[in-house]
C-alpha cells in the first residue's frame, strides 16, 4: 500500500447537533492548528505539526462532551483553543452565538468568565506561593466579583466541593491531591461559569479519589447546570460522566455518538481498540484485545487518505486515496470508508446471557464453577 503523505488540511467536519439541546452552547466548526516546525541551523523550513485538523463538535447546556484518544491525538490542544489559550490557525469557536475567535483582548476577557479549565496536574497547576483563600479570591478581584465579601465567597466555594473553610490559610503543599484536584475545581467555579473544559482531571490521582472527583463533578453539573468538555483517554471515566462521546485519532475525530451508542455498538476499527483495553469488572473474565500494529504516523507528515490507515487491519486502496468524511445514521457518525462492513469484534460483543437471568451472577457463576468442578469431592 502507498505510504505518500499528505500536507494539507481535510474540508472541516461538519459540527453534530448537540444531543437534547434546541441550540448548542458550545459549536466548534473546522478547528484547525498548526505548530510551525524550525529546521536547519538558521530555522528555516515551512513543516508545521498538525495537532488538530478540522474538527468540529457541539455541546448542549448541561451536557457532557468527551473527547477520548491517545496521547498525541490533540485532545488537549482543542481543549485550549476553545478557550483560546491557544489562537487557531483555522475555523471558529463559537460560544452562546457568539464567535469567539476573533475578539479583542478586552472582549474576550469578558466572556472567560463564563469558560473555564480544570487542569490535569493538581501538583503544578496551584500556585505554591499562594494560600487557598488566595488562590480562590485572585479570579473574584481579576473579575470585580464578590466585593467585600470574597473570604465569605473563597470559604463558600471550599464547602461547595466539599473541604472545610479552615483549609483557606493552608498552601497547596499540605494537602492530598485528590484534595488539591478539588481546590482546582473550586478556582474553575468561582467566577460562575456556564462551560468548564476538564483537561484529564482525574488522571494524576488515585483510583479510589478518581471516583470522588468523577462523582463531585456529575454532582456540581446537577446542581449548578454546568455543561463539560472532558478530555480523557480512560474510557472507563468517561462511560460513567459522558453524554456523547467523539473520538480522536492524530488530530481529527474518527467517530463520534451518544454514549451509549458508542459502548454499544463501536463502529471505527480505533474505536474497537480503544474500548477493547477496557479492564472487565468481573471476576474471572479477561477481554480478548484487538492490539493495532505499528505506531502513531509522524504528524509533520500524516498519512495521504484516512491517517488511520497504516495501522488499521480493515484499510484498502481507497484508504489512501480518499480522506473519509464523517457521516452515518441516528446521530452516529463514523470517518471511514468501509464501517458497514466492519464486523464488531468477538471481545467487544456482549455475553451470552439466559433470558431473565441476572448477568452480573452469570459472569460470577462463571468465574467460580471451574474452580468448583476441579475442587475434591
Amino acid at each position: 500500500m502507498s505510504a505518500s503523505t499528505a500536507s494539507a488540511a481535510p474540508s472541516p467536519q461538519p459540527a453534530p447537533a448537540p444531543l437534547g439541546a434546541a441550540r448548542a452552547l458550545l459549536q466548534v466548526d473546522g478547528l484547525v492548528k498548526h505548530f510551525p516546525v524550525e529546521r536547519g541551523l538558521f530555522g528555516r523550513g515551512d513543516a508545521v505539526v498538525h495537532a488538530v485538523d478540522g474538527v468540529s463538535f457541539a455541546v448542549g447546556a448541561g451536557e457532557t462532551m468527551a473527547l477520548v484518544g491517545e496521547s498525541g491525538c490533540g485532545k488537549s490542544t482543542v481543549g485550549r483553543l476553545v478557550l483560546r489559550l491557544l489562537e487557531a490557525t483555522a475555523g471558529t469557536v463559537r460560544f452562546d452565538g457568539v464567535d469567539l475567535t476573533h475578539l479583542p483582548a478586552a472582549a474576550m476577557r469578558q466572556h472567560r468568565r463564563a469558560l473555564q479549565m480544570i487542569f490535569q496536574d493538581p501538583y503544578s497547576s496551584l500556585n505554591p506561593r499562594m494560600t487557598v483563600g488566595q488562590t480562590l479570591s485572585e479570579p473574584l478581584l481579576l473579575h470585580g466579583l464578590a466585593k467585600g465579601r470574597r473570604a465569605e465567597r473563597a470559604a463558600e466555594l471550599l464547602d461547595l466541593v466539599g473541604l472545610a473553610p479552615q483549609y483557606l490559610q493552608r498552601y497547596p503543599h499540605e494537602f492530598s491531591g485528590g484534595q488539591r484536584q478539588r481546590i482546582g475545581i473550586a478556582r474553575a467555579l468561582a467566577v460562575e461559569p456556564r462551560l468548564i473544559v476538564c483537561d484529564e482531571p482525574v488522571s494524576a490521582l488515585d483510583v479510589s479519589i478518581q471516583a470522588q472527583v468523577v462523582n463531585l463533578l456529575q454532582d456540581l453539573q446537577r446542581r449548578l447546570g454546568l455543561s463539560y468538555v472532558f478530555i480523557a483517554h480512560d474510557l472507563a471515566v468517561v462511560k460513567h460522566i459522558a453524554s456523547h462521546v467523539a473520538v480522536m485519532y492524530l488530530g481529527q475525530i474518527v467517530e463520534h455518538a451518544d454514549k451509549d451508542n458508542l459502548f454499544a455498538q463501536p463502529r471505527h476499527p480505533y474505536t474497537h481498540a480503544l474500548l477493547s483495553a477496557i479492564p472487565l469488572p468481573e471476576p474471572g473474565r479477561v477481554r480478548a484485545r484487538v492490539l493495532l500494529q505499528g505506531d502513531v504516523p509522524n504528524p509533520i507528515a500524516p498519512p495521504s487518505g484516512c491517517r488511520f490507515r497504516t495501522r488499521c487491519p480493515h484499510a484498502r486502496q481507497r484508504c489512501a486515496d480518499e480522506v473519509p468524511q464523517l457521516a452515518g445514521e441516528d446521530g452516529h457518525t463514523v470517518a471511514c470508508h468501509f464501517w458497514r462492513e466492519i464486523a464488531l469484534p468477538a471481545a467487544l460483543q456482549p455475553a451470552a446471557v439466559p433470558p431473565g437471568a441476572n448477568q452480573r451472577l452469570a459472569y460470577l457463576q462463571a468465574a467460580f464453577l471451574p474452580q468448583a468442578e476441579r475442587a475434591p469431592c
